[in-house]
Protein backbone atom coordinates (compact mmCIF):
# COMPACT_ATOMS: atom_id res chain seq x y z
CA UNK A 1 0.00 0.00 0.00
CA UNK A 2 1.59 3.41 -0.85
CA UNK A 3 2.04 6.32 1.93
CA UNK A 4 0.12 9.53 1.66
CA UNK A 5 0.85 12.69 2.73
CA UNK A 6 0.17 12.16 6.52
CA UNK A 7 2.40 9.30 6.82
CA UNK A 8 5.23 11.25 5.66
CA UNK A 9 4.65 13.65 7.68
CA UNK A 10 5.18 11.18 10.58
CA UNK A 11 7.95 9.85 8.78
CA UNK A 12 9.88 13.08 8.88
CA UNK A 13 8.41 13.85 12.36
CA UNK A 14 9.63 10.45 13.77
CA UNK A 15 13.32 10.82 12.12
CA UNK A 16 13.94 13.89 14.48
CA UNK A 17 14.72 12.24 17.07
CA UNK A 18 18.43 12.21 15.47
CA UNK A 19 18.48 15.97 16.91
CA UNK A 20 15.20 16.30 19.15
CA UNK A 21 16.81 15.10 22.60
CA UNK A 22 15.05 17.57 24.63
CA UNK A 23 11.47 16.41 23.45
CA UNK A 24 10.29 14.72 20.92
CA UNK A 25 6.30 13.36 20.59
CA UNK A 26 4.63 12.12 18.23
CA UNK A 27 0.59 11.66 17.59
CA UNK A 28 -1.67 11.59 14.90
CA UNK A 29 -2.55 14.90 14.33
CA UNK A 30 0.57 16.60 15.55
CA UNK A 31 4.05 16.42 16.84
CA UNK A 32 6.81 18.17 18.24
CA UNK A 33 10.50 17.68 17.97
CA UNK A 34 12.47 20.32 20.94
CA UNK A 35 16.15 19.90 21.06
CA UNK A 36 16.08 22.61 23.86
CA UNK A 37 18.73 24.44 21.66
CA UNK A 38 18.67 28.37 21.15
CA UNK A 39 17.36 27.93 17.26
CA UNK A 40 14.48 27.75 15.43
CA UNK A 41 15.46 25.30 13.48
CA UNK A 42 16.01 22.97 16.06
CA UNK A 43 13.07 23.47 18.05
CA UNK A 44 9.72 22.14 15.59
CA UNK A 45 5.92 21.71 16.52
CA UNK A 46 3.64 20.89 13.41
CA UNK A 47 0.05 20.70 13.18
CA UNK A 48 -2.00 18.56 10.80
CA UNK A 49 -5.30 19.28 12.52
CA UNK A 50 -8.09 22.14 11.86
CA UNK A 51 -8.96 22.06 15.13
CA UNK A 52 -7.74 25.37 16.80
CA UNK A 53 -7.82 23.79 20.11
CA UNK A 54 -5.09 20.88 18.89
CA UNK A 55 -2.90 23.87 17.72
CA UNK A 56 -3.33 25.24 21.07
CA UNK A 57 -2.30 22.26 23.19
CA UNK A 58 -0.46 20.36 21.07
CA UNK A 59 2.59 23.31 19.74
CA UNK A 60 1.76 26.54 21.00
CA UNK A 61 1.58 25.69 24.71
CA UNK A 62 4.08 23.56 24.39
CA UNK A 63 6.32 25.80 22.78
CA UNK A 64 5.25 28.21 25.46
CA UNK A 65 6.69 25.57 28.51
CA UNK A 66 9.88 25.37 26.39
CA UNK A 67 11.24 28.81 26.35
CA UNK A 68 13.27 28.45 23.43
CA UNK A 69 12.81 30.18 20.23
CA UNK A 70 10.43 27.59 18.06
CA UNK A 71 9.37 27.38 14.54
CA UNK A 72 5.52 25.83 14.10
CA UNK A 73 4.86 24.38 10.76
CA UNK A 74 1.14 24.30 9.32
CA UNK A 75 0.54 21.08 6.96
CA UNK A 76 -2.79 19.62 5.07
CA UNK A 77 -5.55 20.02 7.18
CA UNK A 78 -3.55 22.28 9.85
CA UNK A 79 -3.56 25.09 7.16
CA UNK A 80 -6.84 25.41 8.55
CA UNK A 81 -6.04 26.74 12.07
CA UNK A 82 -3.19 30.04 10.74
CA UNK A 83 -5.53 31.97 12.23
CA UNK A 84 -4.89 31.52 15.23
CA UNK A 85 -1.33 31.84 15.17
CA UNK A 86 -1.76 35.33 13.72
CA UNK A 87 -4.35 36.07 16.11
CA UNK A 88 -1.37 35.23 18.70
CA UNK A 89 1.03 37.74 16.82
CA UNK A 90 3.00 35.09 15.36
CA UNK A 91 3.80 35.19 11.60
CA UNK A 92 4.57 33.44 8.78
CA UNK A 93 8.11 33.00 7.55
CA UNK A 94 8.42 30.86 4.65
CA UNK A 95 6.61 27.61 3.21
CA UNK A 96 8.64 24.85 2.59
CA UNK A 97 8.67 21.40 0.58
CA UNK A 98 8.39 18.36 1.70
CA UNK A 99 10.19 15.64 -1.15
CA UNK A 100 10.38 12.21 -1.72
CA UNK A 101 12.33 10.02 -3.67
CA UNK A 102 12.01 6.97 -4.70
CA UNK A 103 14.10 6.30 -8.03
CA UNK A 104 17.41 8.14 -7.62
CA UNK A 105 18.65 9.70 -10.66
CA UNK A 106 22.54 9.20 -10.71
CA UNK A 107 25.09 11.37 -12.54
CA UNK A 108 28.09 10.12 -11.40
CA UNK A 109 29.63 6.62 -11.34
CA UNK A 110 29.38 3.63 -9.20
CA UNK A 111 32.07 5.56 -6.58
CA UNK A 112 31.18 9.05 -6.83
CA UNK A 113 33.08 10.32 -3.27
CA UNK A 114 31.95 10.43 0.34
CA UNK A 115 31.81 8.09 3.09
CA UNK A 116 30.50 7.55 6.46
CA UNK A 117 32.10 9.58 8.92
CA UNK A 118 33.62 8.43 12.20
CA UNK A 119 33.23 9.85 15.65
CA UNK A 120 36.42 11.59 15.37
CA UNK A 121 35.54 13.67 12.47
CA UNK A 122 32.12 15.28 13.33
CA UNK A 123 34.01 17.91 15.15
CA UNK A 124 34.59 19.04 11.74
CA UNK A 125 31.20 18.49 10.29
CA UNK A 126 29.87 20.77 13.06
CA UNK A 127 32.33 23.11 12.48
CA UNK A 128 31.56 23.04 8.70
CA UNK A 129 27.87 23.66 9.68
CA UNK A 130 28.61 27.05 11.76
CA UNK A 131 30.34 28.58 8.83
CA UNK A 132 27.54 27.09 6.38
CA UNK A 133 24.74 27.96 8.14
CA UNK A 134 25.92 30.58 10.79
CA UNK A 135 25.32 28.12 13.81
CA UNK A 136 26.71 28.35 17.04
CA UNK A 137 27.97 24.91 18.41
CA UNK A 138 25.73 24.04 20.76
CA UNK A 139 23.38 24.19 17.76
CA UNK A 140 25.88 22.37 15.67
CA UNK A 141 26.60 19.94 18.10
CA UNK A 142 22.45 19.41 18.16
CA UNK A 143 22.34 19.15 14.13
CA UNK A 144 25.31 16.71 14.21
CA UNK A 145 25.02 14.57 17.35
CA UNK A 146 27.16 11.63 18.59
CA UNK A 147 24.20 8.90 18.11
CA UNK A 148 24.37 9.96 14.39
CA UNK A 149 27.70 7.79 14.34
CA UNK A 150 26.81 5.63 17.34
CA UNK A 151 22.92 4.41 16.23
CA UNK A 152 22.52 1.48 13.52
CA UNK A 153 19.49 3.17 11.70
CA UNK A 154 21.12 6.63 11.86
CA UNK A 155 24.49 8.26 9.98
CA UNK A 156 26.62 10.69 9.25
CA UNK A 157 28.39 11.33 6.11
CA UNK A 158 31.04 13.60 4.68
CA UNK A 159 33.15 14.23 1.10
CA UNK A 160 36.46 15.64 1.19
CA UNK A 161 38.55 17.63 -1.40
CA UNK A 162 42.38 17.41 -0.91
CA UNK A 163 42.06 16.86 2.70
CA UNK A 164 39.00 19.29 3.96
CA UNK A 165 35.74 18.27 4.38
CA UNK A 166 33.40 20.56 1.87
CA UNK A 167 30.01 18.67 2.22
CA UNK A 168 28.41 16.62 4.88
CA UNK A 169 25.09 15.49 6.06
CA UNK A 170 23.33 13.51 8.70
CA UNK A 171 20.59 10.24 8.08
CA UNK A 172 17.70 8.08 9.94
CA UNK A 173 15.97 5.41 8.64
CA UNK A 174 12.51 5.36 9.65
CA UNK A 175 9.98 3.36 8.54
CA UNK A 176 12.29 1.57 5.23
CA UNK A 177 12.67 5.48 4.51
CA UNK A 178 16.36 7.19 4.38
CA UNK A 179 15.54 10.70 6.05
CA UNK A 180 17.54 13.40 5.54
CA UNK A 181 18.55 15.76 7.53
CA UNK A 182 21.36 18.98 8.30
CA UNK A 183 22.70 18.87 4.46
CA UNK A 184 25.10 21.30 4.23
CA UNK A 185 28.39 21.94 1.94
CA UNK A 186 30.87 24.80 2.55
CA UNK A 187 30.26 28.07 0.86
CA UNK A 188 33.29 28.71 -0.86
CA UNK A 189 32.77 24.86 -2.79
CA UNK A 190 28.98 25.49 -3.53
CA UNK A 191 27.94 24.96 -7.10
CA UNK A 192 30.51 22.80 -7.59
CA UNK A 193 28.80 19.23 -7.38
CA UNK A 194 29.72 18.04 -4.01
CA UNK A 195 26.52 17.85 -2.57
CA UNK A 196 25.32 15.83 -5.14
CA UNK A 197 28.13 13.44 -5.35
CA UNK A 198 27.61 12.88 -1.37
CA UNK A 199 24.26 12.22 -1.61
CA UNK A 200 24.02 9.77 -4.46
CA UNK A 201 27.17 7.69 -2.03
CA UNK A 202 24.52 7.91 0.64
CA UNK A 203 21.18 7.10 -2.02
CA UNK A 204 23.19 3.96 -3.21
CA UNK A 205 23.97 2.88 -0.01
CA UNK A 206 20.47 3.16 1.51
CA UNK A 207 18.93 1.86 -1.40
CA UNK A 208 21.68 -0.69 -1.49
CA UNK A 209 20.61 -1.71 2.61
CA UNK A 210 16.86 -2.35 1.56
CA UNK A 211 15.32 1.57 1.72
CA UNK A 212 12.67 2.15 -0.07
CA UNK A 213 12.42 5.74 -0.95
CA UNK A 214 14.25 9.02 0.81
CA UNK A 215 12.49 11.76 2.28
CA UNK A 216 13.60 15.25 3.19
CA UNK A 217 12.57 19.01 3.83
CA UNK A 218 14.08 21.35 1.07
CA UNK A 219 15.45 24.80 1.93
CA UNK A 220 14.71 27.12 -0.88
CA UNK A 221 18.72 26.93 -2.05
CA UNK A 222 18.32 23.20 -2.27
CA UNK A 223 15.21 22.34 -4.00
CA UNK A 224 17.00 22.68 -7.57
CA UNK A 225 19.55 20.04 -6.36
CA UNK A 226 17.25 17.55 -4.71
CA UNK A 227 15.01 17.47 -8.04
CA UNK A 228 17.72 17.18 -10.06
CA UNK A 229 18.15 13.34 -7.85
CA UNK A 230 14.52 12.28 -8.53
CA UNK A 231 12.98 13.98 -5.84
CA UNK A 232 9.53 15.11 -5.85
CA UNK A 233 7.57 17.65 -3.78
CA UNK A 234 4.75 15.76 -1.66
CA UNK A 235 3.45 19.00 -0.13
CA UNK A 236 4.44 22.14 1.07
CA UNK A 237 4.38 23.38 5.20
CA UNK A 238 3.62 26.67 6.11
CA UNK A 239 6.41 27.96 8.32
CA UNK A 240 5.24 30.35 11.14
CA UNK A 241 7.03 31.75 14.08
CA UNK A 242 7.14 35.10 16.70
CA UNK A 243 8.95 38.18 15.00
CA UNK A 244 11.71 38.42 17.51
CA UNK A 245 12.88 35.03 17.05
CA UNK A 246 13.36 35.17 13.05
CA UNK A 247 15.09 38.32 12.58
CA UNK A 248 17.21 37.44 9.85
CA UNK A 249 15.64 33.58 9.54
CA UNK A 250 15.74 32.44 5.63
Amino acid sequence: MGRNEGDHWRTLGSSARIWAAGHHDIVSDSWIAFSGASSVTYNVASCRSKNPDVLTERCLQPVFDLGQPAIIMLAGAGLASAQKLADASWVTVGALPLMRLREPTFSFGSDPGGAALTEDELPLARELLESAYGLDAACAAVAVPDRAVKDEDMGAWGLYDEGQLVSCVTTVVEDDIMVVWSMATRQSFQGRGYGRRLLETILRHSFDCGATASLLQSSVAGERLYRSLGYEVVEYWQLWSRPRWVIGYA
